[in-house]
């Protein structure tokens, strides 16, 4: 029998930066045997050859080392942080919590986690990170500044769906276009705590159906000071491109389908095909490799008296089209000072100022996508004197703008500079008792100027540039906010812990801009708008909107016994000037409770499972967003023309009504409710969380129409509609393999978010329209019993075959033959009309994912991250202008070199053929597309240098690294890229990049 001898065993415990650590707990496994580490992480101790020694220390990953003969005298250990761990504090609004205390649905990131990915807006980098938050890109505009859509837990309205965001303590405005966070930089961000379900997000009352992103940004800590360099450097280029006809494809199919419609040939190069070759490739020409860099400096410290953390950062992205960029530059200083036992006063201030040069895209008919795409290659890019050809009807068959002028012609910029900032004064009068006072503004200034310079005469040209023209806005939108809050914290028998707030809010928000025109500029090289002669027919105009103003009330009472058994109460009381007298106020609860099962007697010290907690929640929010400004007033408009007097009569213009008041408008309330479960298995190595959740909307806006027995004709906005939305979270961390000694480890991380939404009932309003194809039809319909943003349009059944086909189904079009689409007769009147439209296709996916994996060996790291979303469905507008060749003079795609020339050759692509006499090009389920899509989003590989090296230049950190960013996507969708915003509508989006980047971070 072999027996084990105890051996001594002594050591060293460090962190990551190569530190000793203090206090870390030694435990022989299965024994009580172990000790901590001294002030210089030593320990020292007796245990059995063979034995397993556990490190373990708050807010680091324990570690297991087997004792062996050759270790047993110098047991050397790294502890890696746990930064699951480390964010057990949250930010819940006016205050923090523990996680373990947590009872509504919160979801946090660490700010670490988000600075890996080469993005210009930080809520590209959250998305697939946080379960029931659904993010899509806008667009891939450098700079980010065609927003992104993000949703929490899905849709609640027909209107504005972002959420409220709030940065160290001040809730800024909301976007329409969701690049509310483009001016800060990722890298001063500490944390982001995602508020999901009204038990905790009712603290922010009317403002918070669409849940609440809560922004903490970097601060000092006392007795740390870093210095902290980050840099990286990269190219980009257009992730994918559409297969586009060229030059003697496009004569193919142009003369085919102008003798299909009896039609001569008018351009005489067209009449030999073959002549012409491959022509211009508008891809190349428009599309180009880019620049991407970024640099911060950050430097914070501090002591028991005072801390500070102050910033630093240059980001600038070209973008993948020609003509456009971006760049911003950021200050950031934040400070605290305590002045005596009972007071401390402190401050964040951010300035931002960026620069965007952007083009149309993504906007209907003359965005720079959509000229690239129907521009035939036949067509040259520039004339002989270097300036951009103009095409014209005669010459080239095509009399569109050439995308190279429409992208670089304007001298155009924006320009935003914005400061915001806040004060606080805070005072603890008594142990457990603060007071606090919260200042602040948010002032943005922007500016947006254009200068359309003349075109170069040339001989023979009449150019559509003829004459110069400018423009020029000016804009002001600053708010105002002031706080005041008193919390009480009491521990009480040891049991009883109450947490217990009362606050006030205040907040203005203010609008101004004015906007100038000028024409007929006799030079160029005088480009600001003063210097053009004044025109009084151009329509200058300005806007001072009077002040909004939000007032508040709020308070919220935790209480919590043993560890065990949590409780939550919240309350606001919110009123808002937007709204009509008797209509202003509202009342916001909220409520959750919650119970540590793992804490009970019974499962407490169970290592199998190491967590159980079990949530429930209940509350009322409201979004103020879509009802509009002042929209209960009547509504006079000018310019309508009215007969007077006897016969012949006088026709005069005046004003006149033309909406109702609405005395009874309000905001829309959404009524949550949550049930929720976290699990630890096996001293939490595995670690998951799920949510279920139901969201209803009693009191949407929707328009309703009015008789016109009552002088006007405008629908008046009605809190008529109701609707639901449904869904589960889940996500789930597991720590495959935990090295110790700088060994192998492996984490993977999942989240996944699904959701259902329908509009159960619009009221006394009607189904209405909202989004438009190139010709002007409705491609999306708010009706009962549907999805919101549900695409409405004809149901295609294939291609006709023969004329007897024809002749047989329901009469469509005067001009409808073989190889032309088959439409559906639904309501079987034997005639495909307008009740033939039905409901085509949804935009809102089934669910979405992310799967992130991380792994370690000694100084190395690797890590990818892939993300996706399945079940939903994409209008594809770019299908309308490939499939456009084979109707008129654009150009378009090679699709319709498979178009239907005679009985069974295709039925998908239809017959080509002059002006479309079917239709063909009509809103239907032709273009609806699957979009759901797999990415490779991120792959990082990094090294840092070792503890050793660092020592010897007295540096923390400095580790070298590399990152793909969009490197692979699996779809079925067939434009630029699936990720065509929240809408689902691709109207010729700009294209998402695919990024390499090298950088380095540097720590002092």
């Amino acid at each position: 029998m072999h027996v084990l001898v105890d051996v001594p065993v002594t050591g060293r415990v460090v962190g990551p930066d190569g530190k000793p650590l203090p206090g870390v707990t030694v435990l022989v496994r299965g024994t009580t045997v172990g000790g901590t580490t001294d002030a210089d992480g030593r320990f020292a101790l007796r245990a059995p050859e063979g034995s397993t020694l556990l490190f373990s220390f708050i807010g680091y990953i324990g570690q297991p080392v087997v004792v062996t003969s050759a270790n047993a005298s110098n047991v050397s250990v790294t502890m890696r942080e746990d930064t699951q761990k480390l964010n057990e504090v949250v930010v819940v609004g006016y205050g923090t919590q523990e996680r373990g205390s947590v009872t509504g649905a919160i979801s946090s990131v660490n700010g670490a986690e988000l600075a890996k990915q080469p993005v210009p807006d930080v809520t590209q980098a959250l998305q697939g990170k946080v379960a029931g938050v659904t993010i899509t890109s806008n667009g891939g505009t450098p700079g980010g500044s065609a927003g992104s859509s993000v949703r929490v837990r899905g849709i609640t309205s027909a209107g504005n769906n972002n959420p409220l965001y709030v940065i160290d303590g001040f809730p800024i405005g909301s976007s329409d276009s969701g690049n509310e966070l483009q001016g800060i930089s990722p890298d001063d961000i500490e944390t982001i705590d995602i508020l999901k379900d009204a038990s905790a997000t009712a603290i922010y009352g009317v403002r918070a159906a669409n849940g609440v992103v809560l922004i903490t940004t970097k601060h000092g800590k006392a007795g740390q000071s870093n210095v902290n360099v980050n840099a990286y450097n990269g190219v980009q280029s257009v992730a994918r491109r559409l297969n586009l006809l060229n030059a003697q494809e496009y004569a193919v199919i142009n003369n085919e389908s102008r003798i299909a419609a009896g039609k001569p040939i008018v351009v005489d190069r067209l009449r030999d095909p073959a002549s012409l070759g491959t022509g211009t490739d508008w891809q190349d020409l428009v599309f180009r490799r880019a620049r991407i860099q970024n640099y911060s400096l950050g430097v914070n410290g501090g002591s028991d008296k005072a801390s500070y953390a102050l910033s630093a950062s240059y980001f600038q992205q070209d973008g993948i089209i020609i003509g456009t960029n971006f760049e911003r530059y950021t200050l950031r200083a934040n400070g605290e000072v305590k002045l005596g036992r009972l007071l401390k006063v402190g401050n964040n201030i951010q300035l931002t100022h960026l620069s965007d040069r952007q083009v149309t895209t993504n906007s209907g008919e003359y965005g720079t996508i959509q000229q690239l795409i129907r521009i035939p290659a036949i067509i040259q890019p520039y004339r002989s004197d270097g300036y951009w050809y103009e095409p014209t009807g005669s010459t080239d068959n095509f009399i569109e703008e050439n995308p190279l002028a429409s992208a670089q012609r304007n001298d155009q910029r924006y320009v935003q500079n914005r400061i915001l900032t806040t004060f606080y004064a805070e005072l603890e009068p008594l142990k457990g008792l603060r007071f606090r006072t919260n200042v602040g503004a948010d002032l943005l200034f922007s500016t947006f100027n254009s200068f359309a310079p003349s075109a170069p005469p040339f001989p023979g040209v009449t150019s559509r540039y003829a004459t110069a023209g400018a423009s020029a806005t000016s804009s002001y939108v600053p708010s105002y906010l002031i706080e005041n809050t008193a919390t009480y914290d009491k521990l009480i028998a040891d049991k009883h812990q109450v947490t217990f707030l009362l606050g006030q809010s205040a907040q203005e928000f203010n609008y101004s801009n004015v906007e100038a025109y000028r024409t007929g500029y006799l030079r160029n090289d005088l480009r600001v708008i003063n210097a053009g002669p004044i025109n009084t027919l151009l329509a200058n105009a300005g806007t001072i909107n009077s002040p909004q103003h939000l007032a508040s009330y709020f308070g919220r009472l935790n209480y919590e016994f043993a560890g065990k058994y949590l409780f939550s109460a919240i309350a606001r009381y919110d009123g808002s000037s937007v709204f009509p007298p008797g209509e202003k106020f509202g009342f916001f609860p909220g409520a959750s409770v919650g119970w540590r099962i793992s804490e009970e007697p019974f499962l407490k010290g169970n290592r199998a499972i190491s967590n159980l907690k079990l949530r429930a929640g209940y509350g009322r929010v409201g979004n103020p967003l879509n009802a509009g400004r002042f929209a209960y007033l009547y509504s006079i408009n000018f310019g309508i023309t009215y007969p007077f007097g006897p016969e012949p009569q006088t026709i005069n213009t005046g004003g006149a009504p033309t909406r109702l008041s609405n005395p009874l408008l309000r905001w829309e309330n959404n009524n949550q409710a949550n049930v929720g479960i976290d699990l630890g298995f096996l001293d939490n190595r595995i670690e998951a969380s799920i949510d279920f959740y139901n969201r209803n909307s009693p009191n949407l806006i929707a328009p309703v129409p009015v008789s016109y027995a009552s002088g006007t004709y405008e629908s008046v906005n009605t809190n008529a509609a109701s609707a639901y939305n449904r869904g589960i979270d889940f996500s789930l961390t597991t720590r495959n393999f935990i090295g110790s000694n700088g060994g192998f480890s492996w984490t993977t991380s999942v989240t996944l978010s699904a959701f259902k939404t329908k509009l159960e009932s619009l009221g006394a309003g009607v189904p209405y329209n909202g989004g438009n194809t190139l010709a002007g039809d409705p491609i999306v319909r708010y009706a009962a019993g549907q999805p919101f943003g549900s695409f409405y349009g004809y149901v295609a059944d294939g291609l006709f075959q023969t004329a007897d086909e024809v002749a047989k189904a329901p009469k469509q079009e005067n001009g409808t033959a073989p190889g032309d689409i088959r439409f559906k007769d639904l309501n079987g009147d034997g005639m495909i009309t307008a009740a033939d439209k039905t409901f085509i296709g949804k935009p809102n996916p089934n669910f979405t994912f992310g799967i992130t994996n991380t792994f370690n060996y000694k100084g190395f790291d690797f890590s990818f991250f892939i993300n996706g979303s399945q079940g939903n469905q994409i209008y594809n507008q770019n299908r309308y202008l490939l499939e456009s060749a084979l109707y008129g003079s654009f150009s378009g795609g090679t699709i319709t070199l498979n178009r239907w020339t005679g009985p069974g050759t295709s039925n998908d692509v239809p017959r080509a053929i002059d002006s479309d006499p079917n239709r063909n090009l009509r809103v239907s389920s032709h273009f609806v597309e699957d979009g759901s899509f797999v990415r490779l989003k991120n792959v990082t590989l990094g090294y840092t240098l070792p503890a050793s090296l660092l020592s010897r230049i007295s540096s923390k950190q400095i580790r070298f690294y590399v990152t793909g960013q969009n490197l692979i996507t699996l779809t079925h969708y067939t434009g630029f890229d699936p990720e065509v915003s929240a809408s689902g509508v691709d109207l010729g989006i700009y294209p998402q990049s695919r990024v390499f980047t090298g950088g380095v971070n540097i720590g002092f």
